[in-house]
Parts: structure tokens; C-alpha cells; sequence
């Protein structure tokens, strides 16, 4: 059973995913977001490497899809949502492989320099796939660089990951992943 501040923190999440602001997540705002994807990488949409981001970006939908829509509608609402990451949280071994996929997506499509690191650009690049302000990626991004060395390891990302989604301290920095969730 999700606690409160992670019943917070997972609806601001659902809120980032539901790009088109419907109240549903669906196939829609995967592709909206894959869209602004590609323009950030410049990808020709006929490329080989549009294919294998459309591929993977298809694969997590469906994956999504047949998890959490329980009521076969086609989309994903705020309590299949809620129902879905609670699941997942629950569970060590889904949670490792759900968790560790995303993480592998972000680094994969947001650390453009390929320094395995995150810089304040690439975290702004991240933010704004999702039709979020560079000034709110900076703003957290200042928040998540606990060490002040300007940028966020995948260590580092992996332990905001971890309070994000199994934590409840309400000071953790990682709960700030998505941006404010109050």
C-alpha cells in the first residue's frame, strides 16, 4: 500500500506523463513524447535509430498498458496508475526490473555527451520532453546535485530513483525527480 507522500509523488508523476493534460495516460503522450525525442537527438524519422527509440518507446507503453489497465480501455488512469506503481513498489524483483529499465532509458536518451553523468542541460532536455520549464529542471536539478559538482551521476540518480519511489522522508531530495509534487 503506497503512503501518502508517495501517493503524491506518483500523481505528479502520472501528471508529467499525461502530456496532453487528459487525465490519461495513452499511447498519445508516449508519442508526443518520442516526437520531442527525436527533435532533441535530430533524428530523421525514417533512421535506424528513430526505429529503435520508437521500438523502445512502444515497448514500454504496451508493458504499461497491460499492467495497469485493468479496465481494458486503452488508457491508463490516476488510480490504474496508482494501483500499478504500488504493485511494482511491493515487489523487489519487478520494482529492480521496472526501475532499472527506466533508468537505463534516461541515461540512454537524456546524457547526449555520453559522459555517464547528467549536467544541468541535459536534466533541462529531460524536463522539457515533457512540456516541463527549463527554469523548474534547474531549480531541481540544483536540488538533486547533493554533492555540487554540477552534475548527477547514475549513482546518484539511482539513489533519487530509490527515494522517489520507495521512500517516504519528506526531505529527500529524490522526491523531487519530477518536480514539486504539492
Amino acid at each position: 500500500m503506497l503512503t501518502e507522500l508517495q501517493t503524491k509523488k506518483l500523481t505528479r508523476y502520472f501528471r508529467v506523463y499525461d502530456v496532453d493534460d487528459d487525465g490519461r495516460i495513452g499511447a498519445g503522450d508516449f508519442e508526443r513524447v518520442l516526437e520531442n525525442v527525436r527533435m532533441l537527438h535530430g533524428l530523421d524519422e525514417r533512421s535506424p535509430d528513430q526505429d529503435a527509440l520508437r521500438r523502445s518507446f512502444t515497448r514500454r507503453w504496451e508493458s504499461l498498458r497491460a499492467s495497469a489497465d485493468t479496465d481494458d480501455d486503452g488508457g491508463v488512469d490516476i488510480s490504474e496508475w496508482l494501483r500499478y506503481w504500488g504493485a511494482v513498489i511491493s515487489q523487489d524483483e519487478e520494482y529492480e526490473e521496472v526501475v532499472t529499465a527506466l533508468v537505463a532509458r534516461l541515461f540512454e536518451a537524456f546524457d547526449t555527451d555520453e559522459d555517464g553523468r547528467l549536467g544541468p542541460d541535459e536534466y533541462c532536455n529531460f524536463f522539457a520532453v515533457y512540456g516541463l520549464s527549463a527554469d523548474l529542471a534547474r531549480s531541481m536539478f540544483a536540488r538533486l546535485d547533493l554533492n555540487g559538482d554540477g552534475t548527477i551521476s547514475h549513482d546518484e540518480l539511482m539513489g533519487h530513483v530509490h527515494a522517489f519511489y520507495r521512500g517516504d522522508d519528506p526531505g529527500a531530495a529524490g522526491n523531487l525527480l519530477f518536480g514539486p509534487y504539492d
